[in-house]
């Protein structure tokens, strides 16, 4: 259910937050909260209105879905979620209901996004584990709304996307908050205080949220480069300043994926040497066929100098091979970038 209330609001003596809006920058939470006037560019404002539209017009058709062709049992939609953050200060939200998935026994909470074609494409493109895809920074705002439920709650959801092109379902199992709920308490009670000193922070947020920001014109309070460079260093331009900037995110976007992806990697590489040891090691057969997968053994051969060889073969000790080596060694430089988003530990 779409709601066109601000991200943030005061109620009497109470301070609402919506969970739904808890993704959103610092900057744009305490603006909310302060009244500053929205200003989305009609380009933006429509393309959230439609999303908001065709959500709220596939949500009951995906739930109806969910019951009569899974076998789910769905109730609770829409009930009123809030959860005290501090005394006066609440996150508010509606649930899309709870949901005890077929020959499941325990009930779970369930969120269900619709989604473009490309979107769903993205989604789908970042691995299967719907948590760590909801921490990139494609999705990281729909990771704080379902963390604010879950914690509330104290339970796992099922998480439902559906393509509204094709109509498919991709259907996940979230056991644990991807935010921690400290996150969530932090990031609040630091709105709150910039709120009372009646100052706005300056705008930290990437440029792909900016554009759907409500407050557009805030987002030049401060430098998101930081300090002023050094008299003695080359100025860099305006252009070459963006290029730098966009590429910079891009970069920093792909690195936590990759990041997020290690445990996975790592796991299968252990599982590629006990499915290499079930097959008989090298000494096992190259291809084996199990279960509808063909499974072929490649012998990686790794060469390696057998330093004592190549010093008995000269006629000198191991010791004066390894200060005839150091003495011919040579250094070539591979600069790479390392980058951080300012704000960020």
């Amino acid at each position: 259910m779409s709601d066109n209330r601000s991200i943030a609001y005061q109620e009497g003596d109470i301070s609402i937050y919506r969970a739904s809006g808890t993704g959103s920058c610092i900057t744009a939470l305490v603006a909310a909260k302060a009244g500053y006037e929205e200003a989305r560019s009609q380009y933006s404002e429509n393309i959230l209105m439609n999303a908001a539209r065709e959500g709220n017009m596939h949500e009951g058709a995906v739930i109806d879905t969910l019951k009569t062709e899974y076998g789910w049992r769905v109730d609770g939609s829409q009930d009123l979620m809030e959860m005290q953050i501090i005394p006066k200060v609440v996150i508010r939200g509606h649930i899309d209901g709870f949901c005890i998935p077929k020959k499941a026994r325990n009930q779970r909470l369930l969120e269900v996004k619709t989604m473009s074609r490309d979107r769903f494409k993205k989604w789908m493109a970042l691995g299967d584990d719907a948590r760590s895809r909801l921490l990139t920074d494609e999705f990281d705002k729909y990771a704080w709304q379902i963390s604010n439920y879950m914690w509330h709650y104290g339970m796992s959801a099922m998480y439902v996307v559906k393509n509204r092109d094709s109509g498919k379902l991709d259907i996940s199992e979230i056991k644990l908050p991807p935010i921690d709920k400290k996150t969530i308490r932090k990031k609040i009670i630091q709105v709150e205080m910039w709120a009372a000193k009646g100052d706005i922070p300056p705008c930290k947020a990437a440029s792909s949220d900016q554009f759907f920001c409500q407050y557009p014109y805030l987002h030049d309070n401060d430098s998101p480069f930081g300090a002023e460079p050094d008299n003695e260093e080359a100025p860099i331009d305006d252009a070459t300043t963006a290029l730098l900037s966009s590429m910079a995110e891009h970069y920093d976007g792909l690195a936590k994926q990759v990041a997020m992806l290690k445990p996975l990697d790592d796991e299968r590489k252990e599982v590629g040497q006990k499915l290499v040891a079930a097959m008989g090691g090298v000494d096992g057969p190259k291809n084996v066929v199990a279960g509808g997968y063909q499974i072929t053994r490649v012998d990686n051969t790794r060469k390696f100098v057998d330093k004592v060889g190549v010093a008995t073969e000269l006629g000198i000790t191991v010791e004066e091979y390894d200060a005839i080596v150091e003495r011919n060694k040579n250094a070539k430089t591979y600069p790479y970038p390392r980058v951080k988003k300012i704000g960020e530990k």
